[in-house]
């Protein structure tokens, strides 16, 4: 009896069906951070140079299209081809501004694979006077999806800047604006230099700094030389015309030919803007 079961148990172990194998994946699909890297990626900085790469493992030259969503923008598409089987076929994606964006593949008009990340910007810190403070509320507009973080004071002078840079200590920003000199004497020449010199030396070789340069009657032509001699030793030094946007545009101005109204403040913060993105290039 006892050798009946034991044939009978063989029998039920026999029959169970055994798992069938995996089946290998036919198509893949993969976000990476740089051009050349095969490491999948979730999250990219807005300065990275990212790619859709796509890998037929079956077939060769497979005819496929790759669409990108982005942020508040419309899906782009291309058609690409995937030379020898298994190959990479890398597609690059133009990072327009924060956010999410979305990777479809389809082949004959199929989706085969879809992928996301996001993309996210850099941080920023203003560092300003009263010209900051009246383009606080705009700044951040100008750059939607971008982490800004100010410090502004009426009556600051260029002098402070580097110790208000020391007070965020490891916290201090990757990008910075600076909007500071115009409370300053004309004169001050050694002053003005040695304040940049300071501000450049506590954000250290890789921050990128944007500068305004100043607008006030007087020779403040000086100070402005000297921000963009500095400009020209410092490849992370970024200069921010004011200048020459407030002499294409005189009507913005107040009586002390300083302060702008609303829609030059505004403009302000847009040039700003493009020239913090500008950092992302250095």
């Amino acid at each position: 009896m006892r050798g009946a079961l034991l044939i009978v148990a063989a029998f039920a172990v026999l029959a169970v069906p055994l798992a069938a194998p995996a089946e290998a994946p036919i198509y893949g699909g993969t976000i990476t951070c740089t051009p050349k890297s095969s490491k999948p990626a979730r999250i990219c900085s807005l300065a990275a140079n990212p790619r859709a790469i796509f890998r037929a493992f079956e077939e060769r030259n497979v005819r496929y299209r790759v669409c990108v969503d982005k942020p508040h923008a419309k899906s782009r598409c291309r058609s690409r081809r995937t030379g020898r089987r298994g190959h990479r076929s890398r597609a690059a994606i133009n990072l327009t501004r924060p956010g999410r964006y979305t990777v479809t593949w389809r082949v004959n008009g199929k989706r085969v694979k879809r992928r996301g990340f996001r993309a996210r910007a850099p941080r920023v810190f203003v560092n300003g006077d009263s010209l900051a403070v009246g383009t606080r509320p705009y700044l951040p507009r100008a750059l939607p999806g971008w982490p800004v973080a100010q410090s502004t004071s009426i009556s600051r002078q260029a002098g402070d800047g580097a110790g208000v840079l020391r007070a965020q200590g490891r916290n201090l920003a990757q990008i910075i604006f600076v909007s500071l000199g115009t409370n300053g004497s004309a004169g001050a020449s050694d002053y003005f230099r040695d304040a940049v010199r300071a501000v450049m030396h506590v954000a250290g070789p890789e921050r990128c700094v944007v500068w305004a340069n100043i607008v006030r009657p007087g020779a403040y032509e000086r100070l402005n030389a000297i921000l963009a001699a500095e400009n020209r030793r410092r490849r992370n030094l970024v200069v921010f015309d004011w200048a020459s946007m407030a002499r294409r545009n005189p009507g913005w101005f107040a009586p002390d030919g300083v302060h702008p109204n609303a829609t030059g403040y505004e403009a302000r913060a847009r040039g700003i803007a493009e020239k913090i993105r500008d950092c992302l290039n250095l």
